[in-house]
């Protein structure tokens, strides 16, 4: 009976708004949750209703939130630029033109380049479109503070930063977002993998890398024995680094356990496992793989925790104001 009293008295006047991309951003948010929910639970509530436990994969996560996390990057390039209650066909065009020549320029690049139509290509595309929605906004702040206080540019950036910290704070959270969405779309759709059976001396491919099995090595103490094959790695038939993945055997508990090298670069990652050692052969066998862009995970995570620190941060009147309650407490009362 209270159900009327809960209603919102607002409403949203056009499905064009920046209400409206708010509102389908939640529901987006919304359904990723109850989807990675259904399939976390999925599994008990077969058992409890069939008796039979049926596992649910990452193809099932990934079938269904990859396409829902495109339009949740979509309307991240959306929700900055588009106008409240109402975007005319003017207003539009004004805020997405360039956005949107941009993400097309990218997408005829990626054409060129002949990187396959999918989801990477897609998440490429979108989010140039999202990065030129959030320079424009800086750009366009930016010039307004020029023209009107006739400030440098560095200054004029600084300045309107820092008067709209929540505004500007949330569009370097949605760069994070735009970084770590590429990321992972370029770590899933372009990684490489590669195992052989070498003998000293003897040389495999990994995407652009040469690997060349040299020797094995081995140490033993009191803790722990281990095997570790010195593999140097040569790209452009320079040698750029050498690593040296580790097989251990702990003995107290008696426990083996395999060590990964990586090298890291901004570009890809490079792992290498050791998969098994023949001493009297001297064969070990290699397992290489190459994630590009891995890195920009965790940059775009650095760049949101900042978004959210540059909005968290007070302002100079919310800082005046509770330094004048704190004063105002400490004085003793009469």
């Amino acid at each position: 009976y209270r159900l009327p009293e809960l209603r919102t008295r607002a409403t949203m006047e056009s499905f064009l708004s920046r209400e409206a991309a708010f509102l389908f951003n939640n529901l987006v948010l919304v359904g990723i949750a109850f989807a990675v929910f259904w399939g976390t639970v999925f599994p008990v509530l077969s058992e409890w209703v069939r008796g039979v436990k049926i596992t649910v994969g990452p193809p099932f996560f990934n079938r269904v939130n990859a396409p829902l996390g495109l339009v949740l990057l979509f309307l991240a390039g959306v929700g900055p630029a588009i106008a409240w209650r109402r975007a005319s066909p003017r207003n539009l065009r004004r805020a997405f033109a360039g956005p949107m020549a941009a993400g097309l320029v990218a997408a005829a690049a990626l054409a060129v380049a002949r990187v396959p139509l999918g989801y990477a290509f897609a998440t490429f595309a979108l989010g140039v479109f999202v990065l030129g929605t959030i320079a424009q906004e800086f750009w366009r702040g930016m010039r307004a503070r020029q023209a009107m206080l006739h400030e440098s540019a560095p200054r004029a950036l600084g300045r309107l930063v820092g008067k709209n910290r929540r505004r500007y704070g949330g569009y370097l959270i949605h760069v994070g977002v735009v970084s770590i969405f590429v990321a992972i779309a370029a770590s899933n759709a372009f990684r490489i993998e590669a195992q052989e059976t070498l003998k000293p001396g003897d040389e495999m491919a990994a995407g652009k890398f040469r690997l060349r099995y040299e020797r094995i090595t081995s140490d033993d103490n009191a803790h722990l024995s281990r095997l570790a094959a010195e593999v140097s790695v040569w790209r452009d038939g320079k040698r750029i680094a050498t690593l040296a993945p580790e097989k251990r055997f702990y003995k107290k508990p008696q426990q083996p356990t395999t060590e990964v090298a990586m090298r890291s670069t901004l570009s890809e990652d490079l792992y290498l496992v050791l998969g098994s050692y023949d001493p009297p052969s001297g064969l070990v066998t290699l397992q290489a793989f190459v994630n590009p862009l891995v890195s920009w995970l965790w940059i775009g995570g650095f760049i949101m925790a900042g978004g959210t620190l540059v909005t968290m941060w007070p302002s100079a009147a919310e800082r005046r104001a509770v330094a004048y309650e704190l004063g105002r407490a400490q004085v003793p009362a009469e």
